[in-house]
């Protein structure tokens, strides 16, 4: 699930020492940036781009620890990549983030929870979106800020409409260069003082976690290129950026902006293209909210206390003044018969459980939550099966899930039997779903035969909780 969106969310080498970059000396930094940056502009105006970027590079190293109040330990190495060479790229990251049987995994995760049609492929998806997309990522494996250089043909094309309330010219655009670039120094930097490789590594088989680490990368990176937009060098105003101020306007926004981008974007599912843009805008606001109460420093510590779930990004309160970590669940060992294999557990979360009840009380639906794990399983015919506890902080918030995804569930069925094959459709009749709520805990098990489905119900019942602390492990339960 988010584990497929980390992977371009933060795509810093250690060549050499930048003795230069040190806060005592932080106005002849911003004198040496700035004078970079015009330089960096008058080559752009003569068509020397290359040179350019380099340029605009070199600045945002000097600028950049100044505004955030960090330092670059290391030179940051680039790279460009072709615009039309991106989808082997792509392909070539997402394998090396997870083997093939883990990726298939959290595919037929989000299919048999109701996230994506059971026909959708979602690789080939992922590589058109980002694909087309992306203009720019940092690679914390490698350490290197990758450019992406656009087609002849494409970077002539007049601009749209849309593009053209934004900003954008035809050829060469400075500021935007200007502003990927600040953005993807940003996660160097982060990268350099708090080591994003590792953070993510600690924390797989949670995607609902890993959003909400992605969203403080890539809140961070928001804010820190809307001060460089604002030539904020000193850093004293984009903290300021009225936390309650960009929650309404993003909120407003939020269901237009796939419409803002390409054509792969505007067609993809909502889980997909609300999952690309979630870290962005809700990380941003959740960011502001930490700079508006404690600056820049308040940023820095919650990379040692990152955010625990998507609950606490939507919800900042519930990790700064009231904070709520969610609970985590170990369901155990659960035997689901001859024919059945089971094939991985995640996290859903609330941003992506408002997703799933859209239609079915959204977001009252998915509010409340406190901890959820799934198990999907593969069987006979095709058959995808489902075994998910979630535990919610009131048992009226129980009970608004528990009639949120039977509404929801009688839509999803109705749809597998319609589109199914007539051995699928009469075993799905077979399998009746079955839904269950016990005081705060609810359980949904689907696609088993009746016996099986009782079996399993009274074992997710038995599941652990613990609350989560920085010091839970990430394990593998099922064995």
């Amino acid at each position: 699930m988010s584990n497929t969106g980390r992977l371009f969310s933060t795509i810093v080498l250690g060549v050499s020492l930048l003795p230069s970059l040190v806060f005592a000396d932080l106005d002849a930094n911003v004198s040496t940036g700035k004078k970079l940056l015009a330089e960096g502009d008058a080559l752009a105006d003569k068509g020397n781009t290359t040179e350019a970027v380099v340029l605009y590079k070199r600045a945002f190293e000097q600028l950049l620890p100044g505004m955030r109040k960090l330092p670059f330990k290391h030179e940051v190495k680039r790279d460009v990549t072709n615009r039309e060479d991106m989808s082997a790229m792509l392909i070539k990251e997402i394998d090396a983030e997870m083997t093939p049987a883990e990726f298939r995994a959290n595919e037929l995760g989000m299919k048999v929870l109701g996230l994506l049609p059971r026909n959708f492929n979602l690789k080939e998806a992922m590589v058109k979106v980002y694909s087309e997309e992306i203009a720019a990522f940092y690679d914390t494996k490698t350490k290197t800020m990758h450019l992406i250089k656009e087609p002849a043909a494409k970077a002539e094309k007049p601009p749209t409409f849309l593009e053209r309330l934004l900003g954008k010219t035809t050829g060469f655009d400075k500021d935007e260069n200007k502003t990927v670039i600040a953005h993807e120094l940003t996660h160097a930097l982060a990268d350099q003082n708090f080591d994003l490789d590792k953070m993510q590594s600690a924390i797989k088989r949670d995607d609902d976690r890993d959003l909400a680490l992605s969203a403080l990368i890539e809140g961070e990176a928001t804010l820190t290129m809307f001060g460089a937009q604002m030539e904020d060098w000193s850093g004293k105003e984009a903290p300021q950026m009225p936390a309650a101020g960009l929650d309404r306007v993003f909120s407003l926004m939020m269901p237009f902006m796939p419409l803002a981008g390409g054509a792969s974007l505007r067609e993809a599912p909502v889980v997909l293209s609300e999952t690309m843009i979630f870290p962005y805008l809700r990380g941003l606001v959740f960011c502001a909210h930490l700079t508006n109460e404690g600056g820049w420093a308040a940023l820095s510590l919650a990379y040692k206390r990152p955010p625990l779930s998507t609950e606490q990004i939507l919800h900042p309160e519930k990790y700064l003044d009231q904070p709520d970590p969610p609970t985590a669940i170990d369901l155990g060992k659960l035997e689901a018969g001859a024919g059945w294999n089971e094939l991985g557990r995640n996290v859903v979360g609330e941003m992506q459980l408002g997703i799933l009840l859209r239609r079915h009380g959204g977001k009252k639906a998915a509010a409340g939550w406190d901890g959820d794990r799934f198990a999907v399983f593969e069987g006979p015919d095709d058959r995808l099966g489902l075994v998910w506890f979630s535990t919610w902080d009131t048992e009226e918030d129980a009970r608004e899930f528990e009639r949120g995804y039977a509404d929801f569930q009688k839509t999803k069925v109705a749809a597998e039997v319609d589109g199914a094959t007539d051995a699928v459709r009469k075993l799905s009749k077979d399998a009746i779903p079955r839904i269950e709520r016990r005081g705060h805990d609810v359980v949904v098990v689907e696609g088993f035969a009746p016996d099986t489905t009782g079996t399993l119900v009274e074992a997710a019942f038995r599941a652990t909780k613990t609350e989560m602390t920085y010091a839970t492990p990430a394990k593998d339960e099922s064995k």
